[in-house]
């Protein structure tokens, strides 16, 4: 008898139990579960970086990682496949860019379908795992540039089965950051100055102020045209003996350190093979800023020589200087 009524009461327990057992699809009763954006956990507005690609260098498309969570005390992991879509989402962007504007801030921009792509806006949270398959947008490093300020919003904007959003969560403002492209410097040592039409020879002191200083890698050294008894006007050139035939891409300008008035504004570039007959490279327009400057070509050249013809300068001065002078 006491073994028929052990029996009974283990089988009541084991029914008992199965009557406990949470059902696979959701309801209200199975706890928090919430969907939410992955990249959003960190902050809502997340830092993208992207290196601009140049005319010379093979394109490269950067892709970011958009993914779901499945979290929450209703279960550890999902009990089915959870389908998860994603759009871009301009609802606040408005709202956002007044805030900004308010604050003294610049306004976001949005950036351009040649630029921005979005295939694929779905990834499923698989059974069992609490984590979505990767999906992604892309950014073309060919066609962006500098000086803008792109702001991308992407959103959960549906979920399949009956699992709620968490809607504190379900945005992310990835914000791009372009930075130049990078190219090794070549090595100066055996650079020379084959010619320079005007420098300071003794005003700016025994270290300062002649044409070499663009070359000895010293960012508080620099070359200046001349001042002392006399300033000849605009244009002002600065050429260079590389003492071997490269391949030229571009170069990078550097301005003398903390000093706008008469920082070189227009450029002209020419590249010769013997530093008599001159090929022209192109104009460039460069900035007001103590950071070195790239000047990318739209062709590589193979020649020894190259040439920088300052046009026009900050303030409009006769005077100009370059503190380094390299190349890629």
């Amino acid at each position: 008898m006491k073994k028929i009524f052990e029996y009974i009461l283990l089988a009541a327990v084991i029914v008992i139990a199965a009557g406990c057992k949470k059902e696979d699809s959701f309801t209200d009763n199975n706890g928090d579960v919430r969907i939410y954006m992955s990249q959003a956990v960190s902050g809502q507005f997340q830092e993208i970086t992207v290196s601009r690609r140049a005319p010379l260098q093979s394109d490269t498309s950067y892709v970011f990682d958009v993914n779901a969570f499945f979290a929450g005390s209703g279960y550890l992991n999902a009990p089915e496949d959870v389908r998860v879509s994603f759009s871009v989402d301009y609802s606040k962007w408005d709202s956002i860019n007044a805030a900004r504007v308010n604050a003294g801030q610049p306004a976001y921009e949005k950036i351009p379908d040649n630029i921005f792509s979005f295939s694929n806006t779905s990834s499923v949270i698989k059974k069992g795992t609490s984590i979505s398959e990767n999906t992604g947008f892309a950014i073309n490093g060919k066609q962006i540039t500098e000086g803008h300020n792109y702001m991308i919003p992407i959103s959960i904007s549906e979920v399949g089965g009956d699992f709620p959003v968490n809607r504190t969560l379900a945005t992310t403002y990835f914000v791009v950051k372009v930075t130049p492209p990078v190219y090794p410097e070549m090595d100066r040592s055996a650079w020379t100055i084959h010619a320079v039409d005007s420098e300071e020879a003794s005003g700016e002191g025994p270290d300062n102020g002649r044409a070499i200083f663009a070359l000895d890698g010293k960012l508080n050294t620099f070359w200046h045209t001349q001042w002392d008894g006399g300033e000849p006007p605009l244009p002002h050139h600065i050429a260079i003996d590389m003492k071997a035939t490269k391949t030229l891409s571009g170069l990078y300008l550097t301005a003398r350190q903390n000093a706008p008035n008469g920082a070189p504004k227009t450029v002209v570039v020419d590249v010769s093979t013997n530093g008599t007959t001159w090929q022209n490279a192109g104009t460039y327009q460069l900035q007001v800023t103590n950071a070195k400057q790239s000047v990318f070509f739209s062709q590589a050249y193979s020649v020894r020589y190259f040439r920088v013809t300052v046009t026009a300068t900050n303030g409009n001065t006769n005077i100009t200087f370059f503190a380094e002078i390299s190349a890629f």
